[in-house]
């Protein structure tokens, strides 16, 4: 593959006389991949596509691990078992496939977890004794070839818990070396005694003990963030319902590991409580930071933005629901009499500004089902449901240190699909440094362009194409894509012939 691809009216050039050839539009298709692996986009963007890679049962959900100076790294899952025979999967800088080797594929392992790091990878799994009375938490040394290094490691073992049981979730976090290992110590739906586990850069133990969350409780864990010397957890409480119209409440659940003392913070109060959000570490500032969206008790409607701050460095806490301004509101949902909120809204980023402030991306969001009959040859009645996903615009806030609205964004967006789980919907971000962009499919009127919605750092919008759908066989999926680097990432697309992972260069 050459630095420089040929441009798309090349690549269109090409393919048409291929097209004309071979009178079928698949086999063109497939020796334009063979024969052209990177392009040049419309507005100077790289593009680069792998070759096709068999799609299996096991292998659908396509993640990625890292990159690094070996090439990229994927993980591929089945849809419906997530944690067993789990494809890893190896390309080298110019996305060649190099290797490929499945994982966690015998009865009695559970996978959890891989890392990339720069010895090679980790994959942290469970296995159980052969009599189901022992679950061992271990870990697998990879090197870049994916070839095994050494024997596998037993971390800690559990007595008389399944893995499912035991809700074991392993962590780790983009710019800290740690990681973190959770797990149920009862076998109740809703365990009041979690235990934890951290490692340090080389997986060693330096630090365990259990986090005591009450006896009687209906709390879960949503999501984790830690440093080396304490964790927050956001937990959920559900069955609230006559607290709050949603049925479940938020709190931030804080844990030091020298004496594993706890401070639990609601995040919500007598008017307002937060319905979504994001829960992070911002290591540059030195906080633990919960951003999110609130409604009113009685409410399902999005009224603003919560945001809680943990100072690490002073431990002073604090906590701020902000209401829309009305500009936002009536850009949202237009102009009607009655607006009494942002309906749908859900949390979908969270990162952090330079000076301390942070940017939240939001997505309107929504799911419905129908009931239909469809008649068989026979003309007998075919009961059946469909099922409709709704992924709308984007509302994306800049926040600034004292928690007020510096700017706001919409990008409009209409993604409408019907038994498809969304796949093909949403969006993902890239963080570059001067700017934001939001990739995704742009349903509208089914025309399947892959656009980007560029956003500087004033919230001013430009709105472009990156792909038409005549340039590629297939379809991509914007949510599984990942940023590799300060100005790259990938999206992975699904073909009639296997996976293809584009990647973009700016």
């Amino acid at each position: 593959m050459g630095e420089q691809g040929p441009t798309y009216e090349k690549v269109s050039s090409i393919f048409y006389e291929l097209k004309m050839h071979f009178k079928n539009i698949k086999i063109a298709m497939a020796l334009i991949c063979a024969l052209i692996g990177t392009a040049t986009g419309s507005f100077g963007q790289k593009l680069q596509w792998s070759m096709p890679q068999r799609v299996t049962d096991r292998a659908f959900i396509t993640e990625c691990i890292g990159s690094n100076t070996e090439g990229l790294y994927v993980l591929k899952k089945n849809t419906r078992t997530q944690n067993r025979d789990i494809m890893v999967e190896h390309y080298s800088d110019d996305l060649h496939h190099v290797t490929s080797k499945v994982f966690a594929n015998h009865r009695d392992e559970v996978f959890l977890n891989i890392f990339l790091d720069s010895a090679g990878l980790r994959m942290f799994y469970a296995q159980s004794s052969p009599d189901n009375k022992r679950t061992d938490i271990r870990l697998k040394n990879l090197n870049f070839n994916l070839a095994e290094s050494g024997k596998d490691t037993t971390l800690f073992s559990l007595s008389g818990i399944s893995p499912e049981q035991a809700m074991i979730s392993v962590y780790k976090i983009k710019l800290n070396p740690y990681v973190l290992i959770t797990y149920a110590t009862d076998m109740s739906q809703y365990p009041a005694l979690y235990g934890y586990l951290i490692l340090d850069e080389n997986y060693n133990k330096i630090n365990s003990g259990n986090i005591n969350i009450g006896e009687k409780n209906r709390l879960s864990i949503e999501q984790v963030t830690f440093t080396r010397d304490q964790a927050c957890f956001l937990m959920r409480e559900d069955a609230v319902s006559k607290a709050v119209k949603q049925g479940y409440r938020f709190y931030t659940y804080r844990v030091k590991f020298s004496d594993s003392s706890l401070t639990k913070t609601p995040l919500f109060n007598d008017r307002f409580a937060a319905t979504e959000g994001i829960l992070k570490t911002d290591f540059k500032n030195d906080a633990i930071v919960f951003a999110g969206l609130f409604a009113n008790l009685d409410s399902s409607y999005v009224k603003g933005y919560c945001t809680w701050k943990y100072d690490l460095r002073s431990n002073a806490e604090s906590i701020q629901f902000t209401p829309f301004p009305p500009e936002v509101v009536s850009e949202m949902e237009g102009r009607r009499i009655k607006v009494q909120g942002i309906f749908n809204l859900r949390a979908g980023d969270l990162d952090f500004r330079a000076d301390g402030g942070l940017i939240l991306s939001t997505e309107e969001y929504q799911e419905t089902h129908e009931n239909v009959s469809d008649f068989n040859a026979y003309g007998v009645a075919q009961p059946s449901v469909r099922n409709y996903y709704y992924y709308e615009n984007l509302l994306i806030l800049s926040i600034n240190p004292a928690g007020n609205l510096d700017w706001h964004t919409v990008v409009r967006k209409d993604q409408v699909s019907v038994n498809d789980n969304g796949t093909f919907s949403s969006y993902v971000l890239a963080v570059l440094p001067d700017r934001l962009l939001y990739i995704y499919n742009d349903l509208t009127r089914k025309n399947w362009d892959l656009s980007v919605a560029e956003i500087d750092q004033q919230g001013k919008e430009e709105t472009k194409v990156l792909v038409k759908p005549q340039n590629y066989d297939g379809r991509l999926i914007p949510q599984y894509g990942y940023q590799v680097s300060y100005n790259q990432f990938i999206i992975p697309e699904l073909t009639p012939r296997g996976i293809v992972i584009l990647r973009v260069s700016y």
